[in-house]
């Protein structure tokens, strides 16, 4: 008798714990993804699912805790704290962009207030996620990409025609032939896939801004953990971004394998010495914020304070000045090779020489401006096209 109540007992208390568990899992389900209404905060959603701010930004991707009515955010109530990797970026921005599912197109926007074109949400979803870049058009992102044969979330999708390789939109790749998109066919921003009609009859070609290979540091890292992470020695990473001293900034994007990520200067004749090891050590600064007057990258650095910091780190004499100052110093080329200077006029409604940057070879340069920070750009771009002035060759002494 004693058996079979405690037996009955037993088999009550396993469907308990059975319909608990089965009830969990369907409020799990149920609550994947949130949709942002008035009012709501990163906390208040945090709070509302009982987990950490710092989870749900970090599932979704999302640059700080603004947030947009109307906004999918994905709820994940397991997480695992990972390296900090470019796989792991580019998932956060694939997410980050899935987020605006719904927000309304429209051309020549960029952002969720006002809405979006195909190039608008790729300016905004990247620039956001701190991969610092120009606001172009999709054939200017097809132009500034890097080529990559295994595309993963975060990668940017062109669509081209098949014949003339014309640019006619592009997305944000999330993985699993479906990217984020806000063009042909739809008044909002959707997922769609290349396996649609429209879409398959382009030739597809994926481009990378968050390379596998390259390390952004971290609070707290050293080059001694660095390398031990990666199976790559001190002095082997310090020598492929040129690093003058052992010491790192958080926000350096390092260099760990042997090929350049962004290989304009490979196969570039150097205008001086010194002049790869500039570029490699300007690299390390992409995405360090703007600041005028300053020269300090853990501050910020205007257009010529960016060019002192890294030539006086390389051991490169040369006199603080403003980009007027580079200029007047330097003899005027015609065929700049690379770690020349190229000067622009009138960037800030005056006719004087008002910026600079360093050239890469194959029509690029690295500079800093201020919604961007630092960053690459290509001269052939109208706004660039418009403003050019010269090249101005590099001397090992500028003083």
């Amino acid at each position: 008798m004693g058996k079979r109540i405690l037996g009955s007992m037993l088999l009550l208390l396993l469907g308990m714990v059975s319909l608990t568990f089965l009830f969990g899992l369907k409020v799990e389900a149920a609550d994947r993804v949130h949709t942002v209404s008035s009012q709501e905060t990163v906390e208040s959603i945090a709070a509302t699912y009982n987990i950490s701010v710092e989870q749900l930004m970090k599932s979704n991707g999302l640059p700080d805790g603004k947030l947009y009515r109307g906004q999918k955010l994905i709820i994940q109530t397991a997480y695992t704290p990972s390296i900090y990797q470019w796989t792991e970026r580019g998932k956060q921005i694939g997410n980050y962009a899935k987020s605006f599912t719904g927000f309304k197109k429209k051309a020549g926007e960029e952002t969720p207030k006002k809405g979006f074109d195909s190039s608008g949400l790729i300016y905004w979803v990247l620039s956001r996620q701190n991969v610092p870049i120009d606001r172009m058009s999709v054939a200017g992102y097809y132009k500034e990409g890097m080529d990559t044969d295994t595309p993963k979330a975060g990668d940017v999708i062109f669509f081209l025609e098949k014949e003339s390789s014309k640019v006619v939109t592009a997305g944000i790749y999330i993985g699993g032939n479906q990217f984020v998109h806000c063009g042909y066919g739809a008044e909002t921003v959707q997922v769609r896939s290349i396996t649609e009609k429209y879409f398959a009859q382009y030739q597809a070609v994926y481009k990378t801004y968050t390379p596998k290979g390259e390390h952004v540091v971290q609070n707290d890292e050293t080059l001694k953990s660095i390398s031990d992470n990666y199976g790559v020695s001190v002095d082997t990473i310090k020598k492929r971004n040129a690093l003058p001293t052992d010491s790192l900034m958080q926000g350096q994007y390092l260099q760990i394998y042997s090929s350049p990520l962004y290989p304009f200067y490979a196969n570039q004749e150097a205008s001086y010495d010194k002049a790869y090891d500039v570029i490699k050590y300007a690299y390390t600064l992409r995405g360090f914020t703007y600041v005028f007057g300053e020269y300090d990258p853990m501050i910020g650095m205007d257009c010529s304070g960016f060019i002192y910091w890294v030539m006086k780190e390389q051991g490169i004499s040369v006199k603080r000045g403003s980009a007027s100052d580079f200029y007047s110093l330097l003899p005027k080329l015609t065929y700049p090779k690379a770690g020349d200077l190229v000067f622009f006029r009138d960037t800030n409604l005056s006719q004087e020489i008002t910026h600079v940057g360093i050239y890469l070879g194959d029509g690029r340069f690295i500079h800093t401006t201020k919604n961007t920070g630092v960053h690459i750009s290509d001269l052939t771009s109208n706004y660039f096209t418009q403003k050019f002035e010269s090249f101005g060759q590099v001397q090992n002494n500028m003083d």
